[in-house]
């Protein structure tokens, strides 16, 4: 396991870079962004009607497994997860930062500076990704676009729903959510009798150069 001390250094790093490349400038954002939205919209189509609800100013995707949720608002989102795996699994909620814990929730949100704009899921997205800057990324190796919320915490769609365009192996991850494991291992959580989520390293680019950062992940395949 790697030790905890380093783990401050690499989040710290990966809340920049962990969603695998950086948006350098204009031009890639608005690439990354176009198709992000694409592939969102993927997503939306092959999602059971109980796992995507909202209204004009607010909407939940929900996990097929109803433990995990990306929550978009209009000036806010946030990564929210079911404490209970993590509780049994050691971990002392009192130990965590104020404001993740939400009843039997974790919540990790970021602002969305400047929104505003109402619609359904899919345009409510593409309205807003302007905002996104330090946000939306796309992760190569996985073949996934992703938004981070929170300090580290993810959620991650596949480009395409058939193939890893990276590998050219079938895509089985459509969905993923990826939580930064450092303040739930320093508030006690112990990942091997962490159920329903994987501790693992996952392969990122930090400064250009392709390394492996530890992860906590729910991962589903839609199809």
């Amino acid at each position: 396991m790697v030790p905890i001390y380093n783990y401050i250094y690499i989040m710290k790093k990966i809340f920049l870079a962990a969603i695998a490349l950086t948006l350098s400038n204009c031009s890639d954002l608005d690439v990354v962004k176009t198709d992000a939205v694409r592939a969102f919209g993927d997503i939306l189509k092959i999602l059971p009607a109980e796992n995507k609800k909202g209204d004009s100013s607010e909407w939940v995707v929900s996990a097929p497994d109803s433990t995990a949720w990306f929550h978009w608002k209009s000036q806010e989102i946030q990564i929210v997860v079911d404490v209970q795996p993590f509780v049994s699994a050691g971990l002392d909620l009192s130990k965590l930062e104020n404001g993740v814990v939400n009843e039997n929730m974790l919540v990790y949100s970021s602002p969305l500076s400047g929104a505003g704009e109402q619609g359904a899921p899919l345009k409510l997205f593409e309205k807003n990704a302007d905002f996104l800057r330090a946000s939306l990324g796309y992760h190569p190796a996985m073949d996934h676009y992703n938004i981070t919320s929170g300090n580290g915490n993810i959620f991650e769609w596949a480009k395409d729903l058939s193939t890893n365009g990276t590998t050219g192996k079938n895509q089985d991850l459509d969905i993923v959510f990826a939580l930064n494991p450092e303040p739930l291992i320093v508030a006690g959580v112990n990942t091997e009798k962490l159920e329903g989520w994987t501790y693992t390293q996952v392969p990122v680019d930090i400064d250009g150069k392709p390394t492996k950062v530890w992860k906590i992940l729910k991962a589903f395949n839609l199809k």
